[in-house]
């Protein structure tokens, strides 16, 4: 599917199976993109949108960034500085800037927004019990950027590991 035909669509992230950090992005059934975590633990993934690829990494703790590179290369395309609540700004190469927040109060449902505050990608989820789902939407206004399918796999990304790290602190509060 090409780029255009997804804007403006529910596009729908599933992950195929329960053990795999291995999820797609489709539309009606066809794959827009996919995101591969490398390992079982650990925040390096690549992702794909038709024949581009690039790696998502997460650095730090105190003041965690996340860098987003082009398959096989060591200049950074974006770096994304999260705040402590998980929203945060992401800074492109070319100079574009987009705010990623919270749309709603439980922080179900995620928007990157322009520099002038109109709506370019949303994600509702990570959802599901054993497998993780979601539904993400590209705005118009967005659609002939060139950062755009990097921000759609980066929300997808960021909104799994603060998946993950929230489930790893609910087990050390209960086992605590």
């Amino acid at each position: 599917m090409s780029f255009d035909e997804a804007v403006d669509r529910e596009l729908e992230w599933h992950q195929p199976e329960v053990l795999r950090r291995f999820y797609q992005l489709t539309s009606d059934e066809r794959e827009v993109a996919t995101l591969r975590f490398e390992k079982l633990c650990g925040s390096l993934a690549t992702g794909e949108y038709g024949q581009r690829h690039w790696t998502f990494k997460r650095t730090g703790f105190l003041s965690p960034k996340v860098s987003v590179r082009e398959a096989g290369s060591e200049t950074d395309v974006a770096l994304f500085t999260p705040s402590w609540t998980g929203s945060g700004w992401v800074a492109f190469a070319s100079g574009r800037r987009f705010q990623l927040g919270k749309r709603s109060f439980w922080g179900t449902e995620w928007v990157f927004k322009t520099e002038d505050g109109s709506d370019a990608v949303s994600l509702s989820g990570p959802h599901g019990l054993f497998k993780a789902g979601g539904s993400a939407r590209v705005a118009p206004s967005a659609a002939g950027l060139p950062e755009t399918p990097v921000m759609l796999l980066l929300i997808w990304y960021l909104r799994v590991l603060m998946h993950e790290d929230e489930s790893a602190a609910a087990v050390v509060v209960a086992c605590g």
